[in-house]
């Protein structure tokens, strides 16, 4: 199985964040949420995962500040997560944000206190991939406790 990551634009992203969202409901639970994902995606530089013609996961990636980049939305379909598609994004989206210039990037997910056994396994994947929680929060209008991770990336100067 050969996955490849391309670039893609506003409207493939947007069809691809709606298409994966509905394969992940335990997930992506939330429609009010999920409209703002949909619309968010659109605004950010998108990356996707391809199996022969078939895309199968997307990393939309946005630079809040001009050292930072931060992961907005991130899902692999599940008939193939566990298959090392997420780390392949994960590793577009550093070289993509190096070439920015960012030297940090983050991602916010539901926090390990939560316990919730799917995004534990989210917490988990990021923790793998060197992102280091940094600050809990619980975001006004929410029920439950976020956390934001940190990656630090390392630019090569020439």
């Amino acid at each position: 199985m050969k996955v490849t990551i391309e670039e893609i634009d506003s409207d493939q992203a947007e069809a691809l964040c709606r298409s994966i969202t509905n394969d992940l409901p335990d997930y992506f639970g939330i429609p009010s949420a999920n409209e703002q994902y949909f619309t968010g995606v659109r605004h950010c530089k998108n990356l996707a995962a391809k199996i022969d013609d078939q895309y199968v996961g997307l990393l939309s990636l946005n630079f809040p500040y001009p050292n930072n980049s931060n992961i907005y939305w991130m899902a692999v379909l599940k008939n193939h997560q566990a298959e090392g598609i997420g780390h392949q994004l994960i590793e577009e989206a550093c070289k993509l944000a190096k070439k920015q210039n960012a030297n940090s990037m983050t991602v916010e997910t539901l926090s390990p206190e939560e316990s919730d056994k799917n995004y534990l396994k989210t917490y988990h994947f990021y923790q793998s991939l060197e992102f280091k929680p940094l600050i809990t929060i619980k975001p006004e209008g929410y029920h439950w406790n976020m956390v934001y991770m940190v990656k630090q990336l390392h630019l090569h100067k020439i």
